[in-house]
């Protein structure tokens, strides 16, 4: 399982890396939605997969990894407690479940190496070193308020303020600016007049960001790259300035001169092109014959670490790609019911 803050994905597969079920829920990071809400969505998704993978696939579970977002939380013996009382109640016997965080899980999605650093930035950020399949350190990760640079939340606060820089200026507005103020106060135009003072405009705007939820702003982030296509001066210094503190945070947990592979995830590096092509250009001039890869299916990731548990070779590479290559529907590979599912 990968249990985000935003989604929950649960995947059943064999030990040869064939998907017999996969299912989806709402966010399971217990510090971002409270251990009860938490525990449900987990619960949600591990019952539809098994539903899916078909008759007696509880009974024949052998491993289960769940990479959870907000992991620290399970330090409670309560959260933890009713976080492992969901798992066994989907289905999975009491002891064949692991909880760790949902870093390592997305490292093993992009390579079978058991060293090197992921980083991960999505709606926040944060780069992990990676020992024996394990975190060993870490660098950002503190959030939207003091950290999370070069994140989706990072990102759209910066587009965010250029825009309100620019209405406060008054007269035309780049494509960036355009498009944010768009998106946050449509069909609103500045008052015409000799008495109008743009700043009003601008407050307007900074007003409306105001009243929503502080990490609505990284449903900005998208415009920042549509943007960049555009030619915009500031979405280009946007897009270089989030590269860079995301190499930054990578650079901080690697050991000089080392060559381990750099596994790159979250939904920012998925989707958006400018930043990931940025980041990958700043990574390739400081990390010197490491390889630098995308993550595969993260779910996959997990499934893949079970089965490593459940006794598969962790040296088999091609055993790996079987688990997180991503589907090509996004959907459950189809099978027969097995007796080995991890």
């Amino acid at each position: 399982m990968d249990a985000g803050g935003t989604a929950t994905r649960a995947l059943v597969a064999t030990l040869s890396g064939e998907r017999l079920g996969r299912a989806r829920s709402g966010g399971a990071n217990p510090n971002a939605h409270g251990a009860d809400a938490a525990a449900d969505r987990l619960a949600e998704a591990v019952a539809g997969a098994l539903d899916q993978a078909g008759r007696g696939a509880r009974d024949a579970v052998a491993a289960v990894v769940v990479g959870l977002a907000g992991v620290s939380a399970l330090r409670d013996p309560g959260v933890r407690a009713r976080m492992e009382r969901a798992l066994h109640e989907a289905g999975p016997a009491v002891g064949r479940g692991v909880f760790t965080g949902d870093d390592e899980v997305a490292f093993a999605a992009g390579t079978p190496s058991a060293h090197g650093t992921v980083l991960i930035a999505g709606t926040g950020a944060i780069a992990t070193r990676i020992d024996d399949r394990r975190r060993t350190r870490s660098a950002d990760g503190m959030g939207w308020l003091i950290g999370d640079d070069g994140s989706a939340f990072w990102i759209g606060h910066h587009a965010a303020k250029e825009t309100a820089r620019q209405l406060s200026r008054g007269g035309g507005l780049s494509p960036l600016a355009r498009a944010v103020a768009k998106r946050v106060i449509p069909g609103q135009r500045p008052v015409d007049g000799e008495s109008h003072i743009p700043q009003e405009h601008a407050r307007n705007f900074a007003r409306t960001l105001t009243a929503a939820p502080p990490i609505a702003l990284a449903a900005l982030a998208p415009l920042v790259s549509e943007a960049y296509a555009l030619g915009d001066p500031a979405a280009e210094v946007i897009v270089d300035a989030a590269a860079g503190h995301l190499a930054h945070s990578v650079h901080q947990v690697r050991n000089p001169g080392e060559c381990l592979p750099v596994v790159l995830a979250g939904g920012v590096l998925a989707h958006s092109e400018p930043v990931r092509s940025a980041l990958t250009r700043k990574l390739t001039m400081g990390t010197a014959g490491s390889e630098v890869v995308a993550a595969g299916c993260t779910e996959g990731g997990a499934a893949w670490l079970a089965a490593l548990r459940a006794g598969a070779a962790d040296g088999d590479r091609e055993l790996h790609g079987a688990f997180t290559r991503p589907a090509p529907d996004g959907g459950a590979d189809r099978g027969r019911d097995r007796t080995d599912a991890a």
